[in-house]
């Protein structure tokens, strides 16, 4: 298969990237870089993390720390001043004038820290050191995940050599305690990680087989149960949708079905991503401009597997199940057309109203089919609509829900998360929109309340007994600025701390 052999490099090893060796630690050791904080206004600034330890060097050297604080940094978050010390640099980070500093400050102010001294040119690796006066578990795992979520860098494609990166970085904290935050933020940062690389990858390096390859070997050595249908297993089993929406591409389908059985769960959760290794558009062929990034409209696959190996790694005591529906969405004799009418696994007819609504028609086929699962939370996550993008920019996820009590675990996974989602209605107007004059729905109705309608399309195929909710992370997936805190460009990996997140509070 075209490009087989970047799978075979170190890389793209089943999407095992290679991130710094990070622990918990009590000094500078042999740190090349140090990451402090700067707290207050720019009038009245104080050193967040500046251990005796740092002062007593910097003192030795005839250098006073303050000048950190003489650069007016104090109270502009994400603002950065730079100090050389001898064989060391301290990088100061603006945290605000608040010293009640959540999680989530800590995790953007580690990212600004680390991604500074990597953007810096060198031949040599770095040992970082970030103290931030982390006391908690809690708040070592967000300054770990800060820190190693920003040292990500998807390597080019290229024969040239890889610029070095960090070689380990140190989180300054004294209780052993934060041992398990330290644990928590590597197998959470690598999912992450992992899901960003794999959305990253040019689509011509990973149609629907090669992401169901590349799961396989990723899950290999974990607790958890693989299955992958074939194109002849799917027209079998009745999958309509997914088959119809991959019917246009060389590359045919795959439904990628994995189980996490943990002795003593007690709670069900079932997580369904959308898997568009490519987008066209189809016949509602895409523009120029929007088919440059639709390699990402895997991102939701990717988001699932990878939590789910997460959440296995993790060891929580809950029952997962996830979904993962991959097709390559294609132009060609054979492809699905506007006005074909399609059967969903359940047996629901759809007209086909735009075939760019591809991600919806394969969502419903999976959905459909995780009813019989009958778990107690269906979660599913896509790139699915510019409409969301529209409504709430492109840092904001939406989300949909069949209750409130559904829409409420969600935002408070994606609170201790950090990710930010934003609840949307399913409203009676939008579902009066579904049924079509020619078979049971139709995919779209008219432009506008567009993310509305399609959250009511896939509600329909979700028994009303089950707990549902719909992330919609069009606009965040993709970051198509510059890099920002812990953040890169491209893909982000966006949803998969939440649904961790959601798990742990399952498993509780």
């Amino acid at each position: 298969m075209a490009g087989q052999s970047f799978f075979d490099s170190d890389h793209f090893d089943s999407g095992r990237v290679v991130l710094p060796e990070i622990e918990l630690v009590r000094g500078l050791g042999k740190a090349t870089d140090v990451v402090i904080g700067i707290a207050g206004s720019p009038e009245n600034s104080s050193l967040v993390g500046a251990s005796s330890e740092l002062k007593s060097r910097a003192a030795k050297a005839g250098i006073s720390l303050n000048q950190l604080i003489s650069e007016g940094v104090g109270g502009k978050v994400d603002q950065v001043a730079e100090l050389d010390l001898p064989g060391l640099r301290v990088v100061g980070v603006g945290l605000g004038a608040d010293l009640d500093l959540d999680p989530e400050d800590l995790r953007r102010a580690a990212g600004v820290g680390v991604r500074r001294i990597l953007s810096r040119q060198g031949t040599t690796k770095r040992r970082i050191l970030v103290s931030l006066d982390a006391n908690t578990t809690a708040q070592v795992r967000a300054v770990a995940e800060g820190a190693l979520l920003a040292s990500y860098r998807f390597r080019k494609l290229t024969r040239e050599p890889a610029a070095p990166g960090a070689e380990s970085i140190g989180i300054l904290g004294s209780s052993r305690s934060c041992q398990q935050g330290i644990a928590a933020a590597r197998i959470t940062s690598r999912a992450v990680c992992v899901a960003r690389d794999w959305t990253n990858l040019p689509p011509n390096l990973l149609g629907p087989n090669d992401l169901a390859e590349q799961a396989r070997g990723y899950l290999k050595d974990a607790k958890i149960e693989f299955e992958v249908l074939d194109e002849r297993a799917l027209e079998k089993a009745g999958f309509g949708g997914i088959l119809a929406v991959g019917s246009g591409s060389a590359r045919p389908p795959r439904l990628v079905r994995l189980d996490y059985r943990p002795r003593g769960a007690k709670k069900h959760l079932t997580l369904v991503g959308k898997g568009i290794t490519y987008d066209s558009g189809g016949y509602n062929l895409k523009t120029a401009e929007s088919l440059k990034t639709m390699k990402c409209d895997m991102a939701g696959a990717a988001a699932v597997i990878a939590a789910t190996r997460a959440i296995a790694d993790l060891g929580l005591t809950v029952h997962v199940t996830a979904y993962a529906p991959l097709a390559e969405s294609m132009i060609s004799g054979s492809a699905y057309r506007p006005s074909d009418v399609l059967r969903i696994f359940d047996g629901t007819t759809v007209e086909n109203i735009d075939s760019d609504c591809e991600g919806r028609i394969v969502l419903a086929d999976a959905l459909a089919r995780a009813n019989a699962d009958h778990p107690d939370m269906i979660v599913d996550i896509a790139t699915l609509t510019g409409a969301c993008m529209v409504a709430l920019g492109t840092q904001v996820a939406g989300l949909l829900a069949s209750d409130d009590e559904a829409a409420d675990r969600l935002l408070d996974a994606a609170e201790t998360a950090g990710e930010e989602f934003w609840q949307l209605p399913i409203t009676a107007h939008a579902r009066k929109q579904l049924p079509s004059e020619v078979a049971d729905l139709r995919s779209k109705a008219d432009r506008y309340g567009g993310a509305l309608f399609a959250g009511a399309f896939l509600q329909h195929f979700v028994d009303e007994k089950i707990a549902w909710a719909h992330l919609d992370i069009a606009g965040p997936a993709w970051n198509a600025g510059t890099a920002h805190d812990y953040v890169p460009a491209q893909a982000t990996g966006m949803g998969i701390r939440t649904l961790i997140a959601l798990a742990t509070l399952m498993s509780d």
